[in-house]
């Protein structure tokens, strides 16, 4: 295998982007899909297509925020907060408070 130059790895970013991108347009129209034949039509719900969706949207956040924080860490000038740690815990806080909402609402129907 060859080691890529400049120009071979643009091109692999790019490609993977494009990727990442439509992949992620697909699993919002099928989300929205699901969620408009759940009102409509009375089908079942499938939560998958959301989650798969949430999962790749919080990977690529969670892993932008961790190269983030490795390239500015020996930096003396730019200090940061933990930024990684604090949106981790934030967003474990979120999922608490709505999983709890959602119990609530679930047990009292």
């Amino acid at each position: 295998m060859k080691k890529m130059d400049e120009m071979d790895r643009n091109i692999q970013l790019r490609s993977e982007e494009w990727g990442y991108r439509s992949a992620l347009l697909a699993l919002a129209v099928w989300t929205l899909f699901n969620c408009c034949q759940t009102l409509i039509n009375g089908a079942k719900y499938s939560p998958l297509p959301g989650f798969i969706l949430c999962f790749a949207v919080c990977v690529q956040g969670f892993s932008q925020l961790a190269i983030k924080q490795k390239m500015i860490a020996g930096d003396e000038e730019y200090k940061e907060p933990n930024k990684l740690f604090w949106t981790v815990i934030a967003a474990v806080a979120i999922v608490a408070v709505i999983a709890s909402v959602g119990t609530c609402f679930i047990m009292k129907v």
